[in-house]
């Protein structure tokens, strides 16, 4: 085990008054045993400190020499506000000690009702390395501040932080070119950052499950006023040490941010669940049902941010946007407020974020997502839900529209629609949706060719795909027809044969595939490929 020292610094009156040095350890177990290679060239570490009020004072402040970390936060006992707070640290970089800071309060983030074991706190802060923390916290009314700490976070460094693989773009269809929502522009996964998914049941186990929210109806931009002099290679270890913060030291139960956009122009997965669904984060308290967080990284209360910044973020909501039909110069009511559905956060509270230079840059960011979403919301599937009868019949968009191998899907409250070129847009509903999602629009049925239907069996219904067809009632249950099988069935009259309806899948037999139907057996031979009757 390693030690280190630790001071008491207590600031009284503009006085900086020291208690003698004390051994303190920090608290690295050696493994018991041997454990495969880490991907880390520098291991990452986590140490929290108590700030000490010191007799006949209301500040709450501390100091140590510590092994290197690279990012530093305070927090304190969950309170519903903490706009009295003031909270500042300075840090030790090669020997000398920089200037005090003042931290942002970072009430105006967080989780809507309860997740995990939420405490108050700054925004953490990005030191790059420093090896000694002064911090202290007081409050403007004079009254203390309990179980104040500091947070000492190294992300460590991993070799594939110069570059970090980014997951790969839709298929390139482009507004131009047909009817298709913006496409997904190139964003770095979990992975790429990496991202420790352990963590999310650090508060629990019902934190490592995401949960969602309805639909998708407007976007919130952040930063995270975090400093602005950071490298390409840094960006990696950044984001980790938010999501450490966020989660072990607010007690969030996965970083809050849905996106994240560095000043090199490069998106960055947030929030886990799956970026094309309506993942509900931890941006904007109050206010993150149904809407989604991107946070540029660095603080643009003091800089503009970069063309490269900006264009990325209009990127990644045109396509978040366009997929759930929302047009970027439309309101929309959250939480009982009217807002745009792209807005800043202050616009739901009063806080600096997303720092002026960048909130007076909202207007140019709504224009250029409406031109890059062609200026309309329109796409076979998007009328094929408005001749069903609207968002009030078909429900809102869960998972928005979306690529499959041969076409489009969207996923509504009330049922799917999907499009081909070759199939056109139909919806599937009810069990017929259950089942079919379990066979995926990529499977062996193909996309749908019509709507459902009855069957020409009484009580029978049936709902036609382009390899196939799925038919249901009462007595059979659901089981789908496809392939050789399904041309066969359709030869003899369907269901209307003497065969009657499918009771079971279909399920190998010696030499082929068979499957079976009330009064009768239809077998493919995987030698000859015809189907026998029996």
């Amino acid at each position: 085990m390693r030690t280190t020292l630790r001071l008491t610094l207590t600031a009284v009156t503009g006085l900086a008054l020291f208690v003698p040095l004390v051994q303190v350890p920090w608290n690295d177990p050696a493994p018991a045993e041997a454990v495969p290679a880490s991907p880390y060239a520098v291991e990452p570490s986590y140490r929290e400190l108590p700030l000490t009020p010191a007799p006949g004072t209301k500040v709450a402040s501390a100091s140590a020499r510590t092994e290197p970390f690279g990012m530093v936060g305070v927090t304190w006992p969950y309170r519903a506000s903490s706009a009295g707070v003031v909270a500042k640290i300075r840090v030790r970089r090669d020997g000398t000690w920089a200037a005090w800071q003042r931290l942002t309060i970072q009430d105006d983030h967080g989780p809507d009702g309860a997740e995990g074991k939420p405490r108050s706190g700054t925004e953490p802060i990005w030191v790059g390395t420093a090896d000694g923390v002064e911090a202290s916290v007081v409050t403007t009314d004079g009254t203390a501040v309990p179980d104040a700490r500091v947070v000492l976070i190294q992300p460590g460094v991993r070799s594939t932080d110069e570059n970090p693989p980014s997951t790969p773009q839709d298929p390139a269809i482009t507004p131009e070119s047909s009817r298709a929502p913006y496409p997904m522009p190139r964003i770095v996964g979990r992975p790429g950052w990496g991202a420790d998914e352990r963590l999310r049941s650090h508060n629990g186990a019902a934190c490592a499950k995401p949960k969602f929210t309805s639909t998708v109806q407007a976007a919130f931009v952040h930063h995270t006023a975090d400093r602005n002099d950071y490298t390409r290679a840094q960006v990696p270890a950044m984001i980790r040490g938010m999501y450490t913060y966020h989660v072990k030291s607010r007690g969030w139960c996965d970083l809050g941010y849905n996106f994240l956009v560095d000043k090199f122009g490069r998106a960055w997965e947030g929030r886990y669940g799956g970026m094309q669904l309506p993942v509900l984060g931890a941006h904007t308290g109050s206010f993150n049902a149904n809407s989604f967080g991107v946070s540029l990284i660095g603080n643009f209360d003091k800089v503009a941010p970069s063309a490269q910044m900006m264009e990325m973020t209009a990127r990644i909501v045109a396509w978040k946007l366009d997929a759930n039909y929302r047009s970027p110069l439309a309101t929309v009511i959250l939480d009982g407020s009217k807002l745009g559905t792209v807005s800043g956060h202050r616009d739901t509270k009063p806080t600096a974020c997303p720092g002026q230079n960048l909130y007076s840059r909202l207007g140019w960011l709504k224009q250029r997502v409406n031109t890059l979403m062609g200026k309309s919301v329109s796409t076979e599937i998007y009328r094929r839900a408005q001749q069903h009868g609207g968002y009030r019949k078909v429900g809102q968009p869960f998972w928005g529209e979306h690529p499959t191998r041969t076409g489009r899907a969207t996923y509504f409250g009330a049922l799917d629609i999907y499009w081909s070129a070759r199939t056109g847009a139909w919806s599937v509903r009810g069990g017929f949706k259950a089942r079919y999602r379990t066979i995926g629009p990529d499977g062996f049925l193909g996309l749908p060719t019509g709507e459902q239907r009855n069957g020409r069996v009484s009580g029978s219904r049936l709902q036609p795909f382009r390899n196939g067809a799925l038919y249901w009632s009462p007595a059979t249950g659901m089981h789908p027809v496809y392939g050789l099988i399904s041309r066969k069935y359709g030869a003899l009259g369907a269901e209307a044969s003497r065969l009657g309806l499918p009771t079971s899948g279909t399920y190998k037999v010696n030499g082929g595939l068979q499957q079976r139907f009330q009064h009768g057996t239809l077998t493919v031979s995987i030698r000859t490929q015809q189907v026998y009757v029996s």
